[in-house]
């Protein structure tokens, strides 16, 4: 009979990867939350789906470029080139809604809305159609994992790739975070005082689309915007600092997703998906802290507006002095 400690020895990728990704995702999801992007970060989740059937396509047609999948015993295949695939469909996807909503023809709902949808529909189509084709090996991914994601198929390289993708968002943030900070307070007014508003937000974007790229396929592409949008406004109920939302986010982010992983290692949820378990953790932990917020302790109406103040102080002349 397997013990609890060789089931987390087999796990243990799992473990290590599950608070990384909680950790990537929830430094960005405070930003997300504050900026009201949730619905751009939806768009881009699902612009995932429909980027890893595109990459499926030309993989069919390209086999260097598709899934590691084995064919006649031998594996074929690169993660590296369906990722990169995935990543310029999300980021232009995200363009594109910028670009379409600035323009002011079509509200920002509306154009998240459209390109939602499409990308949907395009990605069933595209794994239909591979389906479809003439026999050329197994598919190398079925479409619930695409979905819904499975820890289960985390290996060495897919830890590598998400340490290295949250040393990546670390670092930015850290470089820019003042321009994230101003331009999350009042986008106008941090323009207007010289920050390159239009550059941060194209940053922001690509590092929202880096992030469910590499987080996508573990966590699942329906899966991944609650992990992008849970934990800073969990967060956000618990501090109206800017510093207290962020560390409280990450937190949550991590932790959460680490109990959930180590939940998934435990019959018999070991056979279920494991992104709906990191979901519902960390919605249940987010209903927890609305019933205690709202019911056990509310927050004085004096409080409110406190970490604004001290935010806004923070970036107090930041136009002029670089």
């Amino acid at each position: 009979m397997t013990t609890f400690w060789e089931t987390l020895q087999a796990g243990q990728q799992m473990l290590i990867v599950g608070p990384i990704i909680g950790a990537m995702c929830a430094i960005l999801s405070v930003y997300i939350v504050l900026r009201r992007m949730a619905l751009i970060s939806e768009g881009v989740s699902h612009a995932g789906f429909g980027g890893i059937a595109v990459a499926l396509l030309v993989g069919y047609f390209v086999p260097a470029l598709d899934l590691p999948h084995l064919v006649d015993g031998k594996e074929v295949g690169s993660h590296i080139w369906w990722q990169i695939i995935t990543g310029l469909f999300c980021l232009g996807t995200a363009l594109l809604i910028g670009y379409v909503s600035r323009r002011k023809r079509v509200s920002e709902d509306a154009a998240i809305g459209i390109f939602l949808v499409a990308a949907v529909a395009l990605g069933v189509l595209l794994i239909s159609i591979r389906t479809h084709l003439p026999h050329k090996g197994p598919m190398p991914v079925d479409l619930e994992s695409l979905l819904f994601g499975h820890f289960a198929t985390v290996d060495v390289r897919d830890t590598w790739l998400a340490a290295a993708t949250l040393v990546i968002v670390i670092a930015v943030v850290a470089v820019f975070y003042f321009q994230f900070l101003y331009t999350t307070l009042d986008e106008e007014m941090a323009r207007i005082n010289g920050v390159r508003t239009r550059f941060i937000n194209t940053l922001q974007l690509m590092l929202i689309s880096l992030v469910i790229v590499v987080c996508g396929r573990m966590v699942g592409f329906l899966m991944i915007t609650a992990l992008t949008i849970i934990p800073g406004a969990t967060a956000s109920m618990l501090s109206r600092r800017f510093s207290g939302v962020m560390i409280g986010s990450i937190l949550i982010g991590t932790l959460g997703t680490f109990a959930a992983t180590c939940l998934a290692l435990i019959p018999p949820f070991d056979s279920y998906p494991t992104g709906p378990l990191v979901v519902l953790l960390l919605f249940a932990i987010f209903v927890v802290v609305w019933i205690f917020r709202h019911f056990v302790k509310p927050k004085a109406a004096e409080e409110r507006g406190t970490g604004d103040d001290e935010a806004v102080a923070a970036t107090k002349g930041f136009g002029h002095h670089h």
